[in-house]
Formats: structure tokens, C-alpha cells, sequence
């Protein structure tokens, strides 16, 4: 199985792929607002991207490039910070905003001819509490999140790749 660490910073992981714009002891170094980026289509079987999408300008053309180079029936699986919880704010270099509703909309909803297709199906779109909010009942808890902050952590997204796979 061939993985990829997609904005691994210093978590380098030992048999994987690990890509950064940064110099940090990864074996793959580019921009990711730069596309197509420099890998093969059709190359890897999971792709593992923690906290990387709130940086980029456009985080949908990164996943749609994420799809382009992996296998059919890759999995992509997202980590972001959801977006009532303070650590989505406390990073000056963040740029986006994310809930699970927003990753539903994108799979489920194409908004243009660009996403007239479907490029992926959700595995797992679930929030992840805060150490508070694991103390709130999950029914309560995802109705209080639309008021209070600090009761959800993190947008935690599995995407399974839809392609055709070639027939030699």
C-alpha cells in the first residue's frame, strides 16, 4: 500500500511518502498552491492530511488534486480544525473555516461543471469534541456547537475515491 503524508511538518512517518512546502526531513518538497503538483496520477492507495487544508487558498482544488493522484478507491483521510473552536482562529496564516456540513456540501452538492461529477463518497464526516465538549451528550453537543465555541475540536473527514479503475 503505498500512503501519503500531505503536510507532514516534522510528523515524518516511516514508510510513507511525506510532502511539505517546508525543508523538514520529508522526501517530497512543493508548493501546494501549485498545480498539478509533481507526482503521477493514480498513485497512491491513502493520503493522510492533518491540519494542512485551513492554510491553502483553495482547499477544494488541493482535494480534487489529492483525487488526481491517488488509486481508485484511495482513501483520503482530513483533519481540520473545526470552525467554532478557537484553534481555527489562533493561527494568523489560517485562511478557511471548516465544518462537517461544508465537506457534505462538496461531495454531495457539485456548485459548477467542474464538479459535475462525483470524485469522492464519505466514509466518516464526523466533529470531534473538545475535552469540555466530550462531557456534553453528542445529540446536545452538535445543537450547542451552532451557539457556543469550544465545544468542538476538529472536522474529521475519510474519503473513499471514486474512479474508474483501468483494465489491463
Amino acid at each position: 500500500m503505498k500512503k501519503l503524508n500531505f503536510g507532514s511538518g516534522m510528523d515524518i512517518r516511516h514508510g510513507w511518502d511525506n510532502a511539505d512546502w517546508l525543508e523538514n526531513g520529508n522526501n517530497l518538497k512543493f508548493d501546494f498552491e501549485k498545480y498539478p503538483y509533481p507526482i503521477k496520477d493514480n498513485t497512491y492507495d491513502y493520503i493522510h492530511s492533518g491540519r494542512v487544508l485551513e492554510h491553502l487558498d483553495k482547499p477544494d482544488k488541493v482535494l480534487l488534486e489529492l483525487w488526481r493522484i491517488c488509486k481508485p478507491n484511495a482513501i483520503i483521510d482530513v483533519i481540520v480544525p473545526s470552525y467554532n473552536n478557537r484553534s481555527a482562529y489562533d493561527g494568523i496564516e489560517h485562511k478557511h473555516y471548516f465544518s462537517k456540513i461544508c465537506f457534505e456540501y462538496f461531495v454531495n452538492h457539485p456548485y459548477d461543471t467542474h464538479y459535475s461529477k462525483k470524485y469522492f463518497k464519505i466514509i466518516i464526516c464526523e466533529e470531534i469534541p473538545t475535552n469540555v465538549g466530550r462531557f456534553i451528550p453528542k445529540s446536545l453537543r452538535e445543537k450547542l456547537s451552532l451557539f457556543l465555541f469550544g465545544i468542538m475540536s476538529y472536522v474529521h473527514v475519510k474519503l473513499k475515491v471514486l474512479k474508474e479503475e483501468k483494465k489491463t
